[in-house]
């Protein structure tokens, strides 16, 4: 056969190629999960009721089962149905490095919504609002904000708390003493050994650790807040098409009332691992987003 002869019939070969295989071979990831059979989610193992294990091992939580929702999509969308579910640990500190490097194809923990973050990766609709507190002891309770300077505070390393509580130091004449916990769990147990003052985090993670404390009474919110920010799921930069799907399935929820049945399955209700509800009833703001998903990110 000659030159001209063998270059038609490789292109005859790769236009039918072309033509038979599915929509999603032309994206990266897509192609990958219709090789592999499997979506890789990303999720903490400590931030109840976000996500975390139960007594199985197994990651559950009000984000997994908002992640699960989205995998259900995209079973649908791209004829997928025997897409299987994947979990990976993810932490504050490797979430980025795991996404972009294809560890996990979605991160199900704690993403704040910030210029920042939109940067790195696609953020979706928020979900959940995080509100960043300060809990102390009650022997500590005239303990306030404005009062930290000179005093040992336990943070989450990674967690949007410490630069907030750096430039509380900063404005102070004493400065905060800073002991980190990996998460919710070890930053909780510095309060409960005596180890800090007071610890700052997320609000529901802290009522949680609070709850699964020996005697939940001893630990008190310190009046006022930190930080308030919008938490969602995250995908790639260049997985614009999954992140679209997952903003519609999201919209939807929102719009249905099924978001909020969620939110109010995992923060208002009895949930596994948890002696009693962790008691944060729907912020005004999230209530907010969800009648207009996407406005979280206006003015940022």
């Amino acid at each position: 056969m000659g030159g001209y002869a063998l270059m038609l019939a490789s292109w005859v070969v790769s236009a039918v190629y072309l033509w038979a295989t599915p929509t999603y071979a032309a994206e990266d990831t897509l192609a990958r999960l219709a090789q592999t059979g499997r979506i890789v989610l990303g999720a903490h193992d400590a931030s109840m009721p976000l996500s975390y294990r139960d007594v199985s091992g197994a990651h559950i939580g009000y984000h997994m089962d908002v992640c699960l929702r989205v995998v259900r999509a995209i079973q649908q969308r791209y004829d997928l149905p025997l897409l299987k579910v994947v979990t990976v640990p993810s932490t504050l500190t490797n979430r980025y490095a795991l996404l972009n490097n294809k560890t996990i194809d979605i991160e199900c923990g704690h993403n704040v919504v910030s210029a920042s973050a939109q940067r790195q990766a696609l953020l979706t609709h928020a979900t959940m609002v995080s509100e960043v507190r300060v809990m102390t002891v009650i022997e500590n309770k005239d303990i306030t904000l404005a009062s930290l300077g000179g005093k040992t505070l336990g943070l989450a390393a990674g967690d949007a708390a410490v630069p907030i509580v750096r430039a509380l130091s900063r404005a102070s004449d004493r400065k905060v003493k800073e002991v980190f916990g990996h998460q919710a769990t070890d930053t909780f147990a510095l309060l409960e050994t005596g180890r800090v003052d007071a610890v700052a985090f997320t609000m529901p993670y802290m009522m949680a650790q609070r709850a699964l404390s020996a005697t939940p009474s001893r630990y008190v919110l310190i009046h006022g807040m930190l930080l308030t920010s919008p938490l969602a799921l995250m995908f790639r930069l260049e997985d614009e098409n999954l992140h679209a799907l997952a903003n519609e399935v999201l919209a939807k929820m929102m719009k249905n009332g099924e978001m909020e049945k969620l939110y109010n399955k995992w923060f208002m209700q009895p949930i596994p691992g948890l002696p009693m509800p962790v008691g944060v009833p729907l912020p005004e703001q999230l209530r907010a987003w969800f009648d207009t998903p996407g406005s979280e990110v206006m003015g940022m």
